[in-house]
């Protein structure tokens, strides 16, 4: 069962850079009254309908209440589409006044490409902290600004374990193990996992990997790209077989290539398996309870899986929930999670309305605006201010863990477009019975050495 790999965005970035030189930016003209701000965010529902209320509804309506001469105008796309659509519009100086967009190494791609607003000394980026800011800085400019942190691990139902006479998570990779073996042998379902769309495997190969790669060579990405370590010779082999080493026992539901978001949300919700992998992002679809209007879908936005059993995130059964580090270290060695910056909102160069954006952008992190209190239950990412708290229950053991300062920043946040999608679409491929974690390998590397 042969996946299609996604095209690879950098080779597409240059040849639209190429092109784009060609064009120059229109001329300016007057500003109309009120001023409408073109924004773009990925993530529509596959089936059409859509499953973000704060993009399409709450931002644009509580913008025009507090700027009565501001219009916002969303755009929302699936993620190639989006990213393919965008691309072509900046290349050709046209575009959204604003975007949504990846930090780090996708982000260096847009700057150095001169299609994004340089922030650098503007007062908005006083509502951020500098550890926020980070990922969206290059060569010491700021580009971009943060939804905050991302942390990757696994949900699971406390209630159930605590039966099971676990009252605390397993604190490495061992322990979860035993766990995971004793709901089997008890006729539980330990994980429920998606893996119809290749971006839900990240969600269990980056937190093991946080603990078994990056403690002892935390340099170990920018050595992939100065050509100095390759993942063939890497200890991405181990992370490949523990992952897989799960649906191997059986500890995974089997049809894990069939198993969309819905679905793996409905079963978790519904009590069907004790555990999901996923991130703060799931924090709607994971622990509403009845009656609430948030929306479905593990780390997706769709719900229209048509295998997907009866109920959804709105008819979650009533147990506790947490949030823990998916622990991937030997008994005794340190555990290291799986923490990054979120994506965020860039600025057009192209963009004709510079201080209108500002002002949307500057009301939606302003401290006690209604707006920021919509923007803060929509993404659930830890903070980006200082001295904020997230406030959030189920996230309070993780962020104790957190401040001990062992956390590293999810791999394909430092690798070059088109790794990943190999390595998860190879992964796919191995469930399927095609490939090995040789083969997953050796792709990595071919994506790699392309983009170099």
């Amino acid at each position: 069962m042969k996946r299609t790999r996604p095209a690879r965005l950098s080779l597409l970035l240059a040849l639209l850079v190429v092109a784009g030189c060609a064009r120059p930016p229109a001329a300016v003209q007057p500003k109309a009254d009120p001023v409408t701000l073109k924004y773009m965010h990925m993530g529509v529902a596959s089936d059409g309908r859509d499953r973000n209320r704060y993009v399409m509804q709450a931002f644009p309506n509580l913008v025009e209440e507090r700027y009565p001469d501001i219009r916002i105008k969303t755009e929302m796309l699936p993620e190639d589409a989006y990213t393919k659509s965008l691309l072509m519009q900046l290349s050709a100086g046209e575009g959204p006044d604003f975007f949504e967009w990846w930090p780090m190494r996708q982000l260096e791609e847009l700057a150095g490409a001169g299609y994004l607003q340089d922030l650098t000394g503007m007062d908005i980026l006083q509502a951020f902290s500098p550890e926020a800011l980070r990922g969206f800085t290059v060569d010491g400019r700021v580009y971009g600004l943060p939804k905050g942190f991302s942390m990757m691990g696994a949900w699971y139902n406390k209630d159930l374990l605590q039966r099971h006479g676990y009252r605390e998570w397993p604190g490495d990779w061992d322990s979860f193990l035993e766990l995971c073996e004793t709901l089997k042998r008890e006729g539980i379902t330990p994980i429920v996992m998606p893996g119809k769309d290749w971006w839900f495997l990240q969600f269990g190969l980056y937190p093991l990997a946080g603990s078994v790669i990056y403690p002892e060579e935390p340099d170990f990405d920018q050595q992939l790209l100065t050509g100095n370590a390759t993942f063939a010779d890497s200890k991405w082999r181990d992370v490949l077989h523990m992952f897989k080493l799960l649906y191997d026992r059986g500890y995974i539901a089997p049809g894990s290539l069939e198993t969309g978001a819905a679905q793996a949300a409905a079963w978790f919700n519904e009590g069907r398996a004790a555990i999901v992998f996923g991130g703060n992002w799931d924090y709607d679809s994971l622990t509403v309870s009845e009656g609430s209007d948030s929306e479905p879908g593990l780390g997706s936005d769709s719900d229209s899986d048509p295998v997907a059993p009866a109920g959804s995130a709105s008819s979650a059964a009533a147990f506790e929930r947490g949030f823990m580090p998916l622990p991937g270290n030997a008994p005794g060695k340190p555990l290291y999670l799986s923490v990054g910056p979120a994506g965020g909102t860039v600025i057009s160069k192209n963009t004709r309305n510079l201080p209108e954006v500002l002002d949307a952008l500057a009301y939606q992190f302003e401290a006690e605006s209604p707006l920021r209190g919509e923007f803060r239950r929509q993404y659930r990412a830890f903070p980006m201010s200082p001295g904020e708290d997230l406030g959030i229950a189920e996230f309070a053991g993780y962020a104790d863990l957190m401040r001990s300062g062992r956390f590293v920043a999810f791999s394909n946040q430092a690798w070059p477009v088109g790794v990943a999608e190999a390595m998860c679409a190879g992964f796919q491929d191995w469930l399927a019975g095609e490939g090995d974690a040789d083969a997953i390998l050796a792709a990595m590397d071919r994506e790699l050495l392309r983009a170099r």
